[in-house]
């Protein structure tokens, strides 16, 4: 019931959607001049067009069901039609001019009735029906999609189309009482009323090019941000209240353990589930609310921009069909992942982009990814996606889930006017984004830096007797004295033996001791800590793969943990931030995001 009190406010408030225009003329025509009632002529045309929607909405959906029939033909179809009513309206001596059509008028007057002094019933009751098919593939309101794509039988859609209808009516009802008297006031303070019907003609004409042109989406969008407020207001709390609640997602413990799991934030949901949902190894695309530190989410609140979830979509998926790189690939090629300010129509941190690493696997293919975009040279602006681990995820209300299939038809109309396909379609059509999307994961070095000791044995034979007498003897460079005590360029230090990334110069620091300090490690597996008492005393080496490194003490910077990691230049490479992807290091770039803002 409460979904169908909502379906009958979406037909009631309808009236402001721009499709709704070409309907006045008519119905404020059929109305009776000074008749304090509604009109049965104008109960005829109401009715008639009411009737003519609800089998109209059945039909097309039906055949697009059975013919693939793209969205673009409706809004061709009705813009059209649209802008000829608005041209017989505003200008009717050009008809005179166009062949055939007087002979047309003539079959239409005879059948509709001439002028409105005539009480033609079965003229009026042919209007409305008309005008059905023009208005249902026009352009219907946000409301009216959420009010009839919510999961339903097909009785209980049937019924939500019911009381859509009813409430469309309604507003038409109204417009009919009170249109009439609203139009013989101005038309005392004009001239003729022809020149009302002018200008009703050519706000109908300006309709049909918006219909043409898409525009009537960006119209509504307006309508909604601006004066459709506590309509959606009044929704979503309607919804929020008796709709099934979303819940928080760990895992899904009854997926296949060899399944995959990652969580993508691309802007408006229903855009980027419908991107994953068909793919080939994609097991479920889940939309719903990732990241922010509130106990729950939903649409409402999270639409209100007022928390720190995104708009996200969970995708589990079989590593052993699609890779994690392919998943990537697919993600950036239906973005715009340079947008600091949400993405396309949608803006606001809730529709940001974002990846939601699970594992630091995920992490270091999708840093890699996102570095290839970075110099592939399809976008010429920074790559904005941020990379971080999943905190939360709140499924979405299942209104939600597969709207792409629930409501298609506006779906693919919100993906055209939102400006997404027209990105899409010219973005990953350059010869840049397709070698790109042909490219391999190419910036990552070996995933496990696990040698076997026969082969560090080997590695260690092409040391400098320096480097071999600190790492395989745990010797000790004299300080002040060596390679990179006071280095201060950007980069990271790598094992000189295997090559692993130890250290970055975002956490390096002057100790004041002479040799390398830094007050922590890259990864916390990226040395090893091992009790030392060569000395006097008790301190704690620290290891790499390699061999030696150095030592770790307590007397490091408060403010950040309070450990000094004492190393040996000799142990390490340099890698300069400017050298890391050419030498397979551009995974770790994301170590300098922070510095280069």
């Amino acid at each position: 019931m409460v979904f169908l009190g909502i379906s009958i406010l979406a037909g009631v408030f309808t009236v402001l959607a721009p499709c709704i225009l070409p309907l006045l003329p008519v119905v404020i025509g059929a109305s009776e001049t000074n008749s304090r009632h509604i009109s049965k002529r104008a109960l005829v045309v109401i009715g008639s067009l009411s009737l003519s929607v609800i089998v109209f909405t059945l039909l097309l959906k039906a055949s697009t069901l059975l013919i693939d029939i793209p969205q673009t033909f409706w809004s061709v179809f009705s813009g059209i039609i649209i802008i000829l009513v608005g041209i017989a309206i505003a200008y009717p001596s050009f008809w005179v001019k166009v062949p055939y059509i007087n002979k047309i008028s003539l079959i239409s007057n005879k059948a509709v009735g001439t002028g409105y002094q005539k009480k033609s019933y079965m003229g009026d009751m042919l209007i409305g029906l008309a005008l059905g098919p023009v208005f249902t593939t026009c352009s219907p309101t946000y409301l009216f999609i959420i009010a009839t794509a919510l999961p339903a039988t097909f009785i209980t859609g049937f019924v939500y189309l019911l009381g859509y209808t009813v409430g469309l009516a309604i507003s038409l009802l109204l417009i009919a009482y009170f249109g009439q008297q609203i139009v013989n006031r101005i038309t005392a303070h004009m001239q003729t009323a022809g020149k009302l019907k002018q200008i009703f003609g050519v706000l109908i004409i300006l309709v049909g090019v918006a219909v043409l042109t898409g525009y009537d989406k960006k119209i509504e969008s307006f309508i909604l941000d601006s004066g459709y407020g506590a309509t959606i207001q009044l929704e979503n709390n309607l919804i929020e209240r008796f709709a099934p609640k979303a819940s928080s997602i760990k895992e899904n413990s009854t997926m296949s353990k060899s399944y995959e799991t990652i969580t993508l934030a691309g802007g408006c949901f229903w855009c980027t589930e419908a991107y994953f949902q068909e793919e080939e190894g994609v097991i479920s695309a889940v939309s719903g609310y990732a990241g922010g530190d509130e106990v729950s989410a939903s649409y409402l609140s999270v639409a209100k921009g007022t928390t720190k979830h995104r708009e996200a979509v969970q995708i589990t998926y079989d590593p052993n069909v699609i890779s994690i790189e392919e998943v990537f690939d697919i993600y950036w090629s239906h973005i715009d992942p340079t947008s600091t300010d949400g993405q396309f129509a949608d803006k606001g941190f809730q529709y940001t982009t974002a990846i939601f690493y699970h594992t630091d696997e995920q992490k270091m293919a999708a840093l890699d990814s996102k570095e290839r975009l970075e110099v592939s040279s399809v976008f010429d602006k920074p790559i904005a996606t941020s990379i971080v681990p999943l905190s939360t995820f709140f499924e979405a209300e299942e209104y939600h889930q597969d709207y792409y299939k629930k409501a298609s038809d506006h779906y693919n109309q919100y993906k055209k006017a939102s400006g997404r396909a027209d990105f899409v379609e010219e973005t990953w059509a350059k010869e840049a984004a397709i070698k790109f999307l042909e490219s391999e994961q190419t910036n990552m070095k070996k995933d496990s830096y696990n040698y076997t000791d026969e082969e560090i044995t080997e590695l260690l034979k092409n040391l400098d007797p320096l480097a071999y007498h600190v790492v395989a003897e745990n010797g000790t460079e004299s300080p002040f004295n060596n390679a990179y005590w006071d280095n201060k360029v950007d980069g990271i230090y790598v094992d000189v033996v295997t090559g692993k990334p130890l250290f970055s110069s975002t956490h390096k620091y002057d100790s004041g001791t002479g040799w390398p300090s830094f007050w922590r490690t890259i990864d916390d597996d990226s040395v090893t800590m091992h009790e030392d008492n060569s000395l006097s005393t008790t301190r704690t080496e620290i290891r790499s793969e390699g061999g030696h490194v150095g030592h770790v003490f307590e007397d490091g910077p408060i403010e950040e943990g309070g450990r000094r990691f004492c190393t040996n230049s000799a142990s390490l490479e340099f890698i300069p931030k400017g050298e890391m992807i050419k030498n397979g290091y551009g995974g770790y770039m994301y170590l300098f995001e922070k510095s280069d803002s």
